[in-house]
């Protein structure tokens, strides 16, 4: 078997590239070790960026959380349960102080399960959500971390490259 470059997208449901994680034997079978914990890390990293969470990001984070559309809205104290349905179709999406709950809940629950991203103290109350643009395909490589209980292995986030333009206009500001 032979480690590549894997887009993870149709097993995720989110932009997500795995770089020289993924397995592939002889008959093109693939294999993406600790998939629970790429999941966790894949959620976590997402709170974490501030663009505003999409209705296909939600349900995955539900997903991810392992909870039914009533049991999401009862962790997030909400009394009208069809929400969620809205939110993860798009018809409606939530407002700052409950995508901030959402996020919260996340790193509450998740954070541990993804020892490769990095949660910085007061990481959501202090986030400014901006508005969602086109975002780049997030992408995670499998590392060997110090974790609490010794080395572990682990999925860590990898800054995606600069197009041409972005680091024109990043030059530009640090100029």
């Amino acid at each position: 078997m032979k480690t590549k470059t894997y887009d993870a997208t149709a097993v995720l449901g989110l932009p997500v590239w795995l770089i020289d994680t993924v397995s592939e034997d002889e008959e093109g079978t693939i294999e993406i070790p600790r998939l629970n914990t790429l999941m966790a890390s894949v959620a976590v990293a997402r709170v974490l960026e501030p663009a505003r969470l999409g209705g296909r990001e939600i349900r995955f984070l539900r997903h991810v959380l392992a909870f039914t559309g009533s049991e999401f809205a009862d962790a997030l104290g909400l009394s009208d349960k069809s929400v969620v349905s809205r939110w993860e179709t798009g018809r409606a999406r939530p407002g700052d102080f409950t995508e901030k709950t959402i996020r919260q809940l996340v790193l509450n629950l998740l954070g541990p399960r993804a020892p490769g991203v990095e949660i910085g103290d007061n990481a959501i109350p202090g986030m400014r959500i901006r508005p969602r643009d086109d975002a780049a395909p997030m992408q995670f490589a499998l590392r060997r971390r110090r974790g609490p209980k010794g080395r572990v292995l682990c999925y860590v986030p990898v800054p995606r490259e600069r197009t041409a333009s972005e680091s024109a206009v990043a030059a530009a500001v640090e100029a």
